[in-house]
């Protein structure tokens, strides 16, 4: 009763005031009294930020979605609103940091077993190609910051927004939480991030106009992914260089690209295995990617119309769903499907992508396998799996729960630094905890990895959390920012954007020899940006190439930018 009077005490004038504005024009919405209640309804505020940000990060501008963004700018103009009269809203910073914890750690164990892997082989190339770009980039924000005179902080904030990373972001506001300038990360970041995208667009096509007969010709001997799905075809073995020799020796999958599923000789048909050796004659179904196959007819030797696959009498396929903890993190070798149930897996979909198993593939909970097998042994494999949506649908709390208490440990852990000693924060502790978990993906009865599809919702509503409390708390503060400053943060935004992919490009091109689509791919992957990629998909000529260099370089790209922003705010 007492906190109903002290509210009403506070609105009284306010009301009154709201009914004298109403005796000319009608009845009008009284903002007072709406921020007082904004104010003392935050579950309200958070909710209807959220609506409004998943609202507009849907709508098309200039052909570009804002995508999770929408929720930092809705609330930067809610909050922004009220600003003049003098009202303040916030959310509760328990949710921001919430939000800020369970959106780093999954990204960090989505992102761990491809961060390290960037570094094998030709990843190395593309992706310090991306870290010079960053080191560049930071360059000139702390050059532009001083011959701008923008602060350190807001300057962070417009490298996060000029290269789209909110998890950067995240990472920077977390460093000046509790100071004066606590907002400005999100302010430079609002600032910078439209031009950000629409930038990385522009440097995108300008990279397709400059390297367009190159690309002319990629485009027409790359597959498109329109039809990246694996596709299979019989194949009858005659190329001497393959007889008397088993599939293993002749490293098949390697070498030609495809998976062989099914065998026949002499009438019976039998499921392969690495020691089955191949005879003149034998008809094989070779399952890959549609490229592959369409030259796996000189690699066996000749084309059959025998159509095994639509012979199921005996032998018969299932895709069965990877639900059972213990196999999370196990190498499809140590299963020994071929031993238990004389069976083989020939493909495995995760987060909607078909991929050609490997004996050293790692399974992850929520994968889905295709199996053939004897159509006796079909059900105990499906046992065998799990094979059940609604065992996915528990988290393995006890693993999530002590990550995210490792994460916090080492984020509150001491280490020398600029200016002395310093932490890695809640940005920082929970995200390298989560990429060594990521990569180890199990230990002992811990199962690190969380499902796909939990974990995007998990990264999301994480994301939403983080979003809605730091444009609420900066949205006051952005209307206090003077004209020509915001002038002055557009311009260096702009600046970063246009040489960071223009660095980035050159990199590429002169040093990793990367081809056009190549290019393109790897550009998205440092912009770490859904619309970049799509636009770029779309300039390569719906080439695959164009995911394959995305994900190579994504994690690194997305990694690096969270330490750049983290140093730039403490240099």
């Amino acid at each position: 009763m007492r906190g109903q009077t002290r509210y009403g005490a506070r609105t009284a004038a306010a009301r009154a005031a709201g009914r004298a504005r109403t005796d000319a024009h009608g009845p009008e919405v009284d903002v007072t009294e709406v921020a007082e209640f904004l104010t003392h309804n935050e579950l309200f505020l958070l909710f209807a930020v959220v609506l409004l940000g998943v609202g507009l990060g849907r709508l098309p501008i200039f052909g570009v979605r804002l995508g999770a963004a929408g929720v930092l700018f809705a609330g930067l103009a809610l909050s922004a609103v009220f600003a003049p009269g003098g009202h303040t809203l916030n959310l509760t910073p328990i949710l921001r940091d919430f939000g800020l914890l369970l959106f780093v750690y999954c990204v960090g164990l989505a992102g761990g077993p491809g961060f390290f892997r960037a570094w094998r082989e030709r990843g190395v190339r593309f992706n310090v190609s991306v870290v010079l770009a960053f080191v560049l980039a930071s360059g000139v924000t702390l050059l532009g910051a001083r011959l701008l005179e923008i602060d350190r902080a807001y300057a962070t904030g417009i490298f996060c927004g000029a290269l789209t990373s909110t998890p950067a972001l995240a990472a920077a506001a977390e460093r000046v939480q509790g100071t004066l300038l606590a907002q400005a990360p999100a302010i430079g970041y609002s600032v910078a991030y439209p031009f950000g995208v629409l930038g990385g667009i522009l440097m995108l096509r300008l990279h397709a106009a400059w390297r367009r007969r190159q690309l002319a010709a990629e485009r027409a001997a790359a597959p498109s992914s329109a039809t990246v799905a694996l596709v299979n075809g019989d194949f009858r073995v005659t190329r001497p260089e393959l007889l008397d020799k088993a599939i293993g020796e002749l490293r098949v999958r390697e070498t030609a690209g495809v998976v062989i599923s099914r065998l026949r000789r002499a009438g019976a048909e039998v499921i392969p295995t690495k020691y089955t050796v191949l005879h003149r004659g034998d008809t094989v179904v070779a399952v890959g990617a549609p490229d592959a196959i369409a030259q796996a007819e000189a690699y066996f030797g000749e084309r059959s119309d025998e159509r095994l696959e639509a012979q199921r009498s005996r032998i018969d396929i299932r895709r069965i769903l990877v639900s059972k903890k213990e196999h999370a993190g196990r190498r499809i070798a140590d299963l020994e499907l071929d031993r238990r149930f004389g069976a083989q897996v020939t493909r495995l979909r995760r987060a909607d992508f078909d991929m050609l198993p490997s004996p050293e593939l790692r399974l992850e909970l929520g994968d889905r396998i295709r199996v053939v097998a004897p159509v006796e042994r079909l059900g105990e494999i499906s046992t065998f799996f799990g094979d059940s949506e609604r065992d996915l649908a528990h988290l393995d709390l006890p693993a999530l729960a002590l990550g995210l208490c490792l994460g916090l440990l080492l984020a509150r852990v001491p280490f020398p630094g600029p200016g002395g000693v310093v932490t890695l924060g809640v940005a920082g502790g929970p995200l390298i905890v989560a990429l060594i978990l990521g990569r180890l993906g199990r230990t002992g009865s811990f199962v690190w990895q969380i499902p796909y599809e939990a974990s995007s919702t998990l990264r999301e509503i994480g994301l939403t959390l983080f979003l809605a409390g730091v444009g609420v708390s900066a949205g006051s503060k952005l209307v206090g920012v003077p004209t020509d400053s915001l002038f002055n943060m557009l311009a260096l935004g702009a600046t970063l954007t246009v040489t960071t992919s223009a660095v980035a490009l050159a990199a590429l091109h002169y040093w990793a020899k990367a081809s056009a689509i190549g290019a393109l791919g790897a550009l998205s992957g440092m912009q770490t940006q859904s619309a970049t990629l799509a636009v770029a998909h779309d300039l390569s000529g719906r080439s695959e190439d164009t995911w394959v260099a995305y994900a190579l370089v994504y994690p690194v790209a997305m990694i690096g930018k969270i330490i750049a922003a983290q140093l730039l705010i403490m240099l």
